[in-house]
């Protein structure tokens, strides 16, 4: 069975450089300290990112902006198969992101291939509609119960629980190897 270490993203994983909340250019991140080495002890996990970003919707950044951006943090970290980000409030769309390729998706064209019924969950989180689609197109058996969900907010482990996958505090997650 597949084991997936989901990530969040921002505060999670990277940070911005300009110490600016948000990241304003793909540039303008990097990894935070502990990162790599924390996620060195998951060399047999299936890595996805995933993230929300509002600031698309909030006209913070264009799409094509966090498009970039996701890429970018896929070059810093190596181990990333995969980003999947929401870039409305309504979590009514996702993106997928590869280093190939992005794709979209809306949640009413979304079929759960188990009941061919639409999927409703909210790509948002805390809803766990990312990590459905994630686990949907793996097309694998997954093993949840070893899988992981890192994050730095309630939302993140309110999205774990969702989707009935183990939750672990970022900062405790990169402390392990300190």
């Amino acid at each position: 069975m597949t084991k997936i270490l989901f990530l969040d993203l921002d505060g999670t994983v990277r940070r911005t450089k300009s110490g600016a909340t948000f990241i304003n250019a793909p540039e303008d991140q990097e990894l935070i300290p502990g990162v790599t080495e924390a996620i060195a002890h998951y060399a047999d996990y299936v890595v996805i990112g995933i993230t929300n970003q509002g600031g698309v919707a909030a006209g913070k950044k264009s799409l094509e902006d966090a498009i970039a951006e996701q890429k970018y943090t896929m070059q810093l970290l190596p181990q990333l198969k995969v980003v999947y980000f929401c870039p409305d409030f309504d979590g009514d769309l996702i993106y997928k992101v590869s280093c190939e390729k992005h794709e979209a998706w809306e949640r009413h064209q979304f079929l759960d291939p188990i009941s061919n019924k639409p999927f409703y969950q909210s790509f948002r989180k805390p809803g766990a509609g990312m990590v459905q689609k994630a686990i949907n197109d793996l097309g694998k058996i997954i093993d949840a119960k070893s899988s992981l969900f890192v994050g730095d907010r309630s939302e993140d482990q309110a999205c774990a629980l969702a989707a009935g996958i183990p939750f672990v505090w970022a900062s405790d997650w990169r402390g392990e190897c300190k």
